[in-house]
């Protein structure tokens, strides 16, 4: 009796074993299959930032092309909120199967930086399928604003330490970054107001309610050219082609202050490898397009088009060089 007993409880262990075995050759075929047959419906395209600013820009020009050459829409979807920190979030919830794609900015690196309640890290989250393209920051004020040029404004706000606001899309953003380093290179004390995005930021200087902002080039072209906002330097060594007339930060005596916001994408660890390559291979693509470029390049814009490896190790160096600045100016986490 004890004899048959053993014998059946051998077989029904074996016989799990199998089935367990079975299932997961199974459920790896059919997770193959769906990846080579990626993608089969449509994908989103998370922006952590507000309509208008520089990322949903870049998004919303090329997701177009993508979507032609996957054969599949791809909607831009905004979720603004702590300076990209809601939208990276939202991302991170979704499955690792390709359907989502995240927009990826310099504030997602440095977010971690400066605030101690955020726990993600894109390089350990997410993998870069794209480097897109590179904009320099620029010091911006209102069109009928009393300074006209960087040393007016450097003058007053030393005459008037504290009282002078500049605006940014959130603690930790490039732009913050930009106006600690300008308070640091130019000995300046400006008062930091962050706001949930670009757009917003700027719309803060149109309006008169923040004296200076440093947004990427790209987020302020039409104001530019439209004369509703003035640059009083480009924080770069090399002068703007489209506006030659504005000069740099570097030949007014500033060489280290230097920054730019820089836009890319990227997915879910854990995405299959083919969904990987597939969407790789169609940002690629789509960032050759002749009028693609133009489009780009006509409103301030570089595109780089750097393909996973490359944009992984562009990115890396950004945060190596964000934590040298976080520590330089002991932006502790908050």
């Amino acid at each position: 009796m004890l004899a048959k007993f053993r014998n059946q409880k051998r077989w029904w262990l074996r016989y799990w074993i199998l089935s367990l075995f079975s299932a997961t050759i199974f459920t790896g075929l059919i997770s193959l299959s769906e990846a080579a047959d990626y993608p089969n419906k449509p994908i989103q395209l998370i922006v952590p930032f507000a309509p208008g600013g520089g990322g949903d820009i870049t998004a919303r020009l090329i997701s177009p092309k993508v979507s032609a050459l996957l054969g599949q829409a791809v909607a831009v979807v905004n979720k603004p909120g702590g300076g990209s920190v809601l939208g990276t979030y939202a991302a991170m919830a979704t499955p690792p199967d390709g359907y989502t794609i995240l927009s990826i900015h310099p504030p997602q690196i440095s977010a971690p930086l400066v605030n101690k309640d955020v726990t993600f890290d894109i390089h350990r989250d997410f993998i870069m399928i794209n480097l897109a393209v590179t904009s320099p920051s620029l010091v911006i004020v209102k069109k009928d604003a009393p300074w006209k040029t960087l040393e007016e404004f450097i003058a007053e706000a030393k005459k008037n330490p504290g009282k002078l606001t500049y605006s940014s899309i959130g603690y930790g953003g490039t732009a913050h970054f930009s106006g600690e380093l300008f308070k640091m290179s130019a000995g300046t004390d400006l008062s930091h107001v962050p706001m949930d995005g670009t757009a917003p930021a700027v719309t803060a200087v149109l309006g008169g309610h923040i004296n200076v902002t440093f947004p990427e080039f790209g987020a302020v072209y039409k104001y530019l050219q439209a004369g509703s906002l003035r640059a009083l330097a480009v924080m770069d060594k090399k002068r703007l082609k489209i506006f030659p007339e504005i000069p740099t930060t570097v030949e007014k005596g500033y060489p280290e202050l230097i920054t730019a916001s820089w836009g890319g994408f990227a997915v879910i660890v854990k995405t299959p490898k083919l969904a990987i390559d597939k969407l790789e291979k169609a940002f690629k693509e789509a960032l050759k397009d002749k009028e693609l470029m133009e489009k780009f390049e006509t409103t301030g814009w570089v595109v780089e088009n750097l393909a996973s490896e490359e944009a992984t190790r562009f990115v890396a160096k950004d945060q190596q060089d964000k934590i040298k600045v976080a520590r330089a100016l002991k932006m502790v986490p908050k």
